[in-house]
């Protein structure tokens, strides 16, 4: 049986378990973080080559002090915004931490997505997991992409 293109990306991400948290890195099993193992989990799944990214470095506190949607940015290169009760397998969830969108975790089915977080690592966790919500209780979620194919 033939892969969606949403199931190539989340078995990709899945093969990432377990690497350490690296900020501006992606060596599967030394380190990772949240935004390149969506390039790593695309890339893995033959989709797109690592050439056609081109992504700037970025400090891990950006989020903190500037507004720009830089995350968002390149998200928008390859993927296409879909309605958050539209969730496919290997989507891109997209959440806010700080002043804008800068951690982003990838569906892979039965309300799980994989992510790499500070300190943790690629780790699974439940769609409504804490880590998701800011201290009053609100859902840090702002928008849900699915990969374009073709990329850009």
């Amino acid at each position: 049986m033939k892969l969606t293109t949403g199931e190539r990306i989340a078995n990709a991400a899945c093969e990432w378990l377990g690497t350490p948290y690296q900020n501006n890195a992606m060596v599967k099993g030394k380190g990772v973080d949240c935004s390149y193992l969506l390039v790593a989990a695309v890339v893995d799944s033959g989709l797109m080559n690592i050439a056609d990214f081109n992504i700037e470095n970025y400090s891990n506190e950006w989020h903190l002090h500037r507004s720009e949607e830089k995350y968002l940015k390149y998200v928008k290169q390859v993927a296409d915004e879909v309605p958050f009760d539209d969730l496919h397998i290997g989507d891109f969830l997209l959440y806010q931490y700080g002043r804008c969108i800068s951690h982003g975790a990838i569906y892979i089915g039965n309300n799980l997505v994989i992510h790499a977080f500070v300190d943790l690592g690629v780790i699974l966790s439940s769609i409504d997991d804490v880590l998701f919500y800011d201290a009053k209780g609100k859902s840090r979620l702002r928008a849900v992409y699915r990969f374009r194919k073709g990329g850009k």
